[in-house]
């Protein structure tokens, strides 16, 4: 609940309201029964009286103690395990969606040419299920500059595909990189060019060296990821670059939506 859109559904004003709401109960709660009994002396009284009661009031009273902090022992250990699962089982889907080898249905001569990193490789099974795809070539960490030579090596067999590629991820861009890399694919029938979200202190110079280069090819299609990912952390993974389910379905939206 302490994450919105991620351990909870809803309006973003409604749980950051939420959020604020709950920040404020606790915060009395922790006055009235922990500060002000501490600053006034209560629980050392308590502690003192105790050698004043009964025999049976004493152990009833230190059982209820040991079962309330059983229980929240108790409590906090699932709460992690429950955490340790969550991660575990999307450390495991994005393994498996960077390792597994898509089932293309319907290749083509004309279908989609796919290039990119590791984002495009855990988004490659399920663009293949919504479009037929001709080519799939990435590489987890893939930086500019190799870009370019696969694109450069790998035209010539997708002449008549449209091409996706992601750029930006993974290193600053130099204006001649993205000149090069515009250049190189600029004859394809269409250019979809999914820009960089990444948590990187290159990534705003980066999407817009790729704006800018990118209005003088009529080709050229933006999908703005940096714009439709912003205030959704349900769609990354912990490191905020690779995708989760729900965010591989997102991109592979966004995509479809520009595709001719």
């Amino acid at each position: 609940m302490t994450r919105p859109n991620l351990d909870l559904a809803g309006q973003q004003w409604a749980l950051y309201s939420l959020r604020i709401l709950i920040v404020f109960a606790l915060a009395d709660i922790s006055l009235r029964w922990i500060e002000l009994p501490i600053r006034s002396g209560v629980i050392q009284y308590w502690f003192k009286g105790l050698k004043y009661r009964t025999k049976s009031e004493r152990r009833k009273q230190k059982l209820t103690f040991s079962l309330i902090g059983v229980v929240i022992a108790l409590l906090a250990s699932l709460i992690s395990v429950r955490a340790i699962e969550i991660g575990n089982q999307e450390r495991a889907a994005l393994k498996a969606s960077l390792e597994s080898t898509p089932t293309i249905s319907a290749r083509t001569e004309n279908g989609l040419w796919i290039t990119g990193d590791s984002v495009i490789l855990g988004i490659r099974a399920q663009l293949s299920e919504a479009t037929d795809v001709s080519l799939v070539n990435a590489r987890i960490g893939r930086q500019a500059a190799e870009l370019l030579d696969v694109i450069v090596k790998d035209k010539a067999q997708v002449p008549e595909s449209p091409v996706l590629f992601n750029l930006g991820n993974n290193n600053a861009l130099t204006r001649e990189q993205v000149v090069a890399i515009f250049e190189a694919v600029k004859d394809q029938p269409q250019v979809i060019v999914v820009n960089t979200a990444v948590p990187r202190p290159w990534r705003d110079t980066n999407n817009s060296l790729i704006g800018e280069v990118a209005s003088q090819y009529p080709r050229v299609n933006i999908v703005d990821w940096n714009s439709i990912s912003e205030g959704h952390p349900e769609y990354f993974a912990p490191d905020g670059v690779h995708l989760v389910p729900t965010g591989v379905s997102v991109y592979v939206a966004e995509i479809m939506k520009v595709l001719s």
